[in-house]
């Protein structure tokens, strides 16, 4: 088939797509070159068994007399947002229960601190869940 013959029968988008991908060179950055992407700004999401692993500091939520002598008892569930220096930034309550448990368990996880998340050698914030069990007797 001559050329002529062959340009005539293949589209022009097909062509056009053709000589784009040929002639443009991939501009991808080599992969020894860190990522110069700003960070996220929306806080990444991990499951809180792997957060859990990176604390580094930890303190034990006090048992507000009040509920202990009501023998008030419950799991307190907070989402919890972690800095990119890997201290809590915010607290905040994702489930029912008495206002002095929640308050505890605020009180104490807003203490913590994690070892700094990192992706692409980046530190970022993560959005995660932290579950307190309030027991009578402990």
């Amino acid at each position: 088939m001559s050329e002529t013959r062959f340009m005539k029968c293949v589209p022009l988008s097909v062509l056009l797509a053709i000589f784009v991908s040929v002639s443009v060179p991939a501009q991808t950055p080599p992969e020894n070159t860190p990522s110069t992407a700003a960070p996220s700004k929306t806080p990444v999401r991990v499951a809180s068994a792997v957060q859990e692993k990176k604390l580094t500091k930890k303190v034990d939520p006090l048992y507000p007399k009040e509920a202990f002598d009501a023998k008030l008892t419950g799991v307190i569930t907070l989402e919890v947002t972690i800095g990119v220096d890997g201290k809590v930034k915010n607290v905040r309550p994702v489930s029912n229960g008495n206002a002095l448990l929640i308050k505890a368990a605020e009180d104490a996880v807003r203490q913590w601190v994690y070892k700094p998340t990192l992706v692409d050698k980046m530190p970022v914030e993560v959005l995660t869940i932290v579950s307190i069990n309030f027991k009578v007797g402990e």
